[in-house]
């Protein structure tokens, strides 16, 4: 995640805040509306074609799936998945009421079972026990939608795995644990985020979600882009979720003859340094989390817990380094990180003057290239320090100055 992009949306939402909230206030009228009409003793009481899509509708009446389903489409979606999703439902085609096989064979047991599973959901959130909802046998899209309606303040309008682990790549929040864990936790580790941002923590969970999904990340990519995509330097890379990093070892191979750096030479295109940096902060980004796990999962898996528990991000450039971790005997080890998306080979990165002051500076100062940081099994290079002692076979060139002036008007 960029902070810096994260702030920028930020911003530009909250601009737009109040007309979001007025907005979608019609939507949160149907909401309260349909609530209070399915009480949970109206649920468990309520006849077949008041629950059941198929049926014939009186305008003028609430039913359940089809008010989840269309009525509130714009406070998260569960359209287009089948039917087939609620359990129950009546097909035009067989001119017959429908039962999901996993409840069995017979409607009107079924029927009572997902009512009760209905209102045993609802109790659950309320204790806000994410066991006993993943375990509740509704369907995972239907469940996440009741929750958002009944207890929107507890639960988010999120609905699709797919939308779920787009959304914790793109925030770094991503783990081992978190792809195994259920929908539920998926949402929960979102919500955590929301909550301990400066920013957003008063947000409700349907400003949020509007943010997330016409903000920051986005909605996530759904087709294949042209090759020759004027927008390609401009939108989001697509991180795979939970990258399994492999240690490489390269040698530092003398530089060629004549090679220069990354600076201009003859005939070559002007590079677009501003677009070049935002699309490395991306990079550096995922990179850091990357290193910052297999930092904590070297430590650990040697035993040394502690440890691993208090290696974490420098929390200011003045810092000169990413990651601060440690050796198995508890020297600090200051780690800088460089991502590409390049295959293993040359590696040309930006280095700030106070980085390279701190690499001079600082013991146990370490570089690590992370090559291929848009594959599933990105290639981590711990380069050591090229820089203390100085690597002749390194290649450094200034390509921006800092100016300052002083002046008066006349």
């Amino acid at each position: 995640m960029n902070i810096h992009s994260l702030r920028e949306a930020q911003a530009a939402f909250e601009n737009q805040i109040d007309n979001t909230i007025s907005a979608r206030e019609p939507l949160h009228v149907i909401r309260r509306n349909f609530v209070r009409h399915f009480t949970l003793s109206r649920i468990l009481g309520m006849g077949v074609q008041e629950y059941a899509l198929g049926y014939p509708r009186d305008n003028n009446r609430f039913y359940f799936c089809y008010g989840l389903e269309r009525q509130l489409d714009g406070l998260g979606r569960i359209l287009g998945a089948s039917a087939s999703k609620f359990g129950i439902y009546y097909s035009h085609d067989e001119q017959r009421l429908m039962v999901t096989k996993k409840w069995g064979s017979i409607a009107d047991p079924v029927f009572i079972r997902i009512k009760q599973s209905i209102v045993n959901l609802l109790e659950a959130g309320r204790r806000n026990d994410l066991a006993a909802i993943e375990s509740n046998p509704l369907s995972r899209m239907f469940k996440g939608k009741i929750l958002a309606t009944y207890l929107p303040d507890q639960y988010l309008n999120v609905f699709s795995k797919d939308h779920l682990d787009y959304f914790l790549v793109q925030l770094n929040l991503d783990s081992e644990e978190l792809s195994k864990a259920g929908a539920f936790y998926k949402k929960q580790a979102l919500i955590d985020f929301k909550n301990l941002d400066l920013v957003m923590r008063d947000w409700s969970l349907d400003l949020f979600s509007y943010f997330l999904y016409n903000y920051y990340p986005g909605r996530p990519p759904h087709e294949r882009r042209p090759e020759n995509d004027p927008l390609a330097e401009y939108r989001k890379p697509e991180f795979p979720a939970n990258p399994v990093p492999v240690i490489v070892n390269i040698d530092i191979l003398p530089a060629v003859a004549g090679q220069t750096g990354r600076g201009l030479h003859p005939g070559a295109a002007n590079p677009d340094y501003e677009a070049e940096a935002r699309k490395n902060k991306l990079y550096g980004d995922r990179g850091e989390k990357i290193v910052l796990d297999m930092e904590k999962k070297r430590l650990a898996d040697a035993g040394k817990n502690r440890l691993a528990k208090n290696v974490r991000k420098a929390e200011f450039d003045y810092e000169g380094y990413d990651i601060l971790s440690f050796e198995i005997n508890g020297t600090k080890r200051y780690i800088e990180v460089k991502a590409t998306r390049a295959n293993i080979g040359r590696a040309s990165f930006f280095l700030t003057a106070n980085e390279l002051e701190k690499a001079m500076v600082l013991d146990n100062y370490r570089v690590y290239v992370v090559f291929e940081i848009l594959k599933q099994q990105p290639k981590v290079w711990m380069m050591g320090n090229p820089f203390s002692p100085e690597n002749a076979n390194v290649i450094k060139k200034p390509v921006k100055y800092t100016i300052n002036i002083n002046a008066r008007p006349d």
